[in-house]
């Protein structure tokens, strides 16, 4: 008998997995830093301090200055001494910013002539080394205009570059002057206490009538190109950075000064520099074809929501009223007619046509009292241009159909008139836009005094009336326009007022 031993089993058991941990969730706050500002700016503590503004003790008044001897300032003007200049020109900015006991008062540049001689002799010797050659004849029909945004860009293209501080540039101190101020800060000091000193009521006339502050001051705005095709200011004390605030402080004198400036000087020479220059400034600001755009791309160019409380660009607005202004003289028109090429008119007038509402979302805007004074504004500047335009050049700005002038114009009259809420707001631009076609109809030379207005026999002697359009040969420039123009005549803002009346019935004529 056998036996059978068993079989050891062979069989191992695995060793238990190690028991994986429970994740656990863990809640942590991330230590940062709250940053309150924008751009490095605190903007809520603008915000507090504009709402405190105006609890702030205000300006100071002249008599609160005490005691300030003119002749003093004079002489330490004249001393050339840096710590008496920085004295002087401190004062004067601090006398220039206070204002009189009455509104509109301040300090009196009548009483203080000799004062502001030294300054303007120290202006021109810091800003070109001397007053301008007389017998040096720089001027020609230059078309090239370095637009007030071409500038911009080039500072911004400078400054961009690698190591842009180190470089030196035009305007930059001298390291040899030591312990001076540099030259470009005391011409920027001077045109600022120029600017202050014209808002004051008395000053203004008297601003207006130096010929030689004109001059000097628009000469401080000049730009000269190169043979490289660069660009710079024609003071080698100014930087583009400086020219950009020269011509700013320049303009806003002139929008006050403007109205008594006459171009018309005995010297002939000096005429041809201050029409040139005037207009150059002026149109450097108007006509850049990317800025030149109808009010509502221009609001969507800066990038401001329209729903907000969007103005017009500050400068040209103030652009248009210095020349609204200057042209408002025959004899300032006379001067720029002669001086100013075509070409640089055109320009102009193309670009303001394109500043014009077009579309409904822009005739919307006119409803604010910003936006309708930049529409008269542009709408005088259109009239005046056209006025002191030659007769070929009238010619040419009628019939180019690119331009649009007849369309556009006509486009902004209908909807004006025909707003019936706001139409006695309207009136006084739609007038001066119908004037402006009546201008450019005729295409005469207006300045010709030897054509008479009427036939010498004309009352009582069955010529008709005065001034009768019934003797106008042609078609009107709204003689396809005769339905809707009848329709306006009918009105009684246009009929009450026989200029408005006649002039528009004369523009849609039609010659059988």
């Amino acid at each position: 008998m056998s036996s059978i031993a068993p079989q050891a089993s062979t069989t191992m058991q695995a060793p238990p997995r190690p028991r994986q941990p429970t994740r656990r969730k863990i809640e942590y706050v991330p230590l940062a830093r709250e940053v309150e500002t924008y751009g490095g700016r605190d903007l809520n503590l603008l915000e507090t301090e504009l709402v405190t503004l105006p609890q702030r003790r205000p300006i100071r008044d002249v008599s609160e200055w005490g005691t300030v001897d003119i002749d003093a300032l004079a002489m330490s003007i004249r001393s050339r001494l840096a710590t008496e200049l920085s004295y002087a020109l401190t004062t004067l900015t601090l006398l220039s910013t206070m204002r009189g006991p009455t509104p509109g008062s301040g300090f009196p540049l009548v009483q203080a002539s000799d004062l502001f001689e030294e300054v303007l002799d120290l202006l021109e010797e810091q800003a070109f080394g001397g007053s301008e050659d007389p017998t040096v004849d720089s001027f020609h029909a230059i078309s090239n205009i370095t637009t007030q945004r071409e500038l911009f860009n080039l500072i911004y293209e400078s400054e961009s570059q690698p190591f842009a501080v180190l470089v030196p540039r035009q305007g930059s101190k001298d390291p040899n002057l030591g312990p001076l101020q540099r030259p470009g800060d005391i011409i920027l000091a001077i045109t600022n206490i120029i600017r202050n000193l014209s808002t004051v009521n008395d000053n203004s006339d008297f601003l207006s009538r130096h010929t030689r502050l004109v001059d000097l001051m628009l000469r401080l705005c000049t730009v000269e190109h190169g043979e490289d095709g660069s660009t710079s200011p024609a003071s080698p004390a100014l930087s583009l950075g400086d020219l950009v605030r020269v011509r700013r402080d320049v303009l806003y004198t002139l929008s006050t000064t403007a109205p008594n400036i006459h171009l018309s000087t005995s010297s002939p020479r000096i005429n041809l520099r201050m029409a040139i220059r005037s207009f150059h400034l002026i149109s450097s600001y108007l006509i850049d074809p990317v800025e030149a755009v109808p009010p509502m791309a221009s609001i969507q160019l800066v990038g401001i929501l329209p729903s907000g409380n969007p103005k017009p660009p500050a400068l040209a607005d103030a652009a248009l009223e210095v020349f609204s202004r200057l042209s408002q003289l025959d004899s300032n028109r006379q001067i720029y007619s002669k001086h100013i090429p075509q070409e640089l008119l055109f320009r102009l007038f193309e670009a303001l046509i394109h500043r014009l509402p077009v579309v409904d979302a822009d005739f919307q805007l006119m409803v604010r009292e910003p936006w309708l004074s930049y529409l008269e504004k542009i709408m005088i500047v259109i009239y005046s241009l056209a006025f002191l335009a030659p007769p070929e050049l009238k010619q040419k700005l009628k019939m180019n159909r690119a331009l649009g002038f007849r369309a556009i114009m006509w486009r902004v009259v209908q909807k004006l008139l025909m707003n019936h809420e706001m139409r006695g707001l309207y009136t006084i631009c739609s007038k001066r836009a119908v004037e402006a076609m009546k201008v450019l109809d005729d295409a005469e030379d207006c300045f010709d005094t030897s054509k008479s207005t009427a036939p010498t026999m004309s009352f009582g002697m069955g010529y008709g009336e005065v001034g009768d359009s019934s003797s106008e040969r042609g078609t009107g420039l709204l003689g396809g326009h005769r339905n809707v123009t009848w329709e306006i005549l009918m009105l009684q803002e246009v009929g009450k007022d026989e200029v408005f009346f006649g002039e528009l019935e004369s523009l849609s004529r039609v010659e059988c």
